[in-house]
């Protein structure tokens, strides 16, 4: 029958490892949230200034056609 061994340093690799493999995750999960979150913050600064210039448009109308009448 062969016996199992593993050597010490080996070991410490693959904790190395497995901890490197982790943080590189929490990482990821992270920058991910935080590009998620600069997304929705982009978008709606977007939408809303495109109901200002919707806004601006209709008041800019509005003159004109005040001015038209005048």
């Amino acid at each position: 029958m062969k016996k199992f061994s593993i050597h010490l340093d080996a070991a410490l690799v693959l904790v190395a490892l497995a901890i490197g493999v982790i943080a590189l995750v929490i990482f990821q999960h992270r920058e991910q949230q935080r590009l998620f979150q600069d997304n929705i913050d982009l978008t709606w600064q977007m939408q809303n200034q495109e109901t200002r210039i919707r806004q601006l448009q209709r008041q800019l109308a509005r003159c004109r056609d005040a001015a038209a009448q005048d």
